[in-house]
């Protein structure tokens, strides 16, 4: 009979076993108590469970992850560790996701403008549009951005590498499935006071468009907040924006980027450069 109770996995378990000993102890030695004592007695029996159920509930708002066990985890390791190389398909998902919130913002831009196209584009156009189908064309700029993209990250992660002096991990998945937050960044690195996760975005578009940001903003709020039940460091945010744009005004398009970061509640930082810049820098010639 015995060997079918298992042994106490759970925090939550200690906390009612120790809950009930105590008032049922509590309530046992009352009648041996001198009279004099008793009704002080009585008002500690009473008060103590409020107290208990106080700070429980303290715990829970503000460090919940400490009231499970690893067992309860469907990986154990995600208690200990919530940083993951992404997979193969998340990382691609995060690609295609980027190529297609550039295509939007060129297509947005094109449409709202007057006809203005570059010389040496409609040139290209013109020459190449007589041997290839328009899907054929795609195709290319597709992989072009993918390529773009993909290059943006590897510099800019290489430049905050430099200046930071950290040892970014790229590709890094955060999971936290006890408040179901799961976010991708190209790049996090941990030092003793801080978690600094990395966001590259590659812009094409004469006018930027802040709202790029609100969908990692928003992952980054809810890290953050799931970070402060179970790390002590805080959590920042690095935007790094890439620009492959000419005649930006980078003084102003930081502030615009910094203001629409405010909204959301998680420490960032913003950083601006130009592709060429970064391709000079590490003298990166396609």
């Amino acid at each position: 009979m015995v060997e079918k109770i298992g042994h106490i996995k759970n925090p939550l378990t200690v906390i009612a076993i120790f809950a009930a000993i105590a008032e049922i102890s509590g309530t046992t030695v009352l009648p041996f108590i001198e009279a004099d004592n008793q009704n002080i007695y009585i008002w500690f029996l009473m008060f103590f469970p409020i107290f208990l159920v106080g700070i429980f509930f303290l715990t829970l708002n503000f460090n919940h992850r400490v009231l499970y066990a690893p067992s309860d985890y469907k990986d154990e390791k995600n208690f200990v560790n919530p940083y993951g190389k992404a997979s193969p398909e998340e990382q691609g998902n995060k690609l295609r996701e980027e190529v297609e919130e550039i295509e939007a913002e060129g297509s947005a831009e094109k449409s709202s403008a007057t006809e203005k196209t570059d010389k040496n584009e409609r040139e290209a156009e013109s020459t190449h549009d007589k041997f290839m189908s328009a899907a054929k064309i795609n195709s290319i700029r597709n992989r072009q951005l993918m390529a773009d993209v993909t290059l943006a990250e590897k510099l800019a992660v290489n430049k905050l590498t430099k200046e930071l002096g950290l040892n970014f991990k790229t590709d890094v998945r955060l999971e936290f499935p006890d408040s179901n937050v799961r976010a991708v960044y190209d790049a996090l690195a941990i030092d003793d006071d801080e978690v600094h996760a990395v966001e590259v975005k590659l812009f094409k578009a004469r006018h930027v468009d802040p709202s790029r940001l609100a969908k990692v903003l928003e992952q980054s709020e809810l890290a953050a907040q799931s970070f402060r039940g179970i790390d002590p460091r805080n959590f920042t945010l690095h935007i790094f924006a890439v620009m492959d744009t000419p005649e930006v005004e980078m003084a102003m398009l930081k502030h615009n980027l910094e203001s629409f970061a405010k909204r959301y509640k998680v420490k960032v930082k913003i950083h601006i450069t130009t592709l060429d810049d970064l391709q000079n820098e590490y003298q990166y010639n396609p």
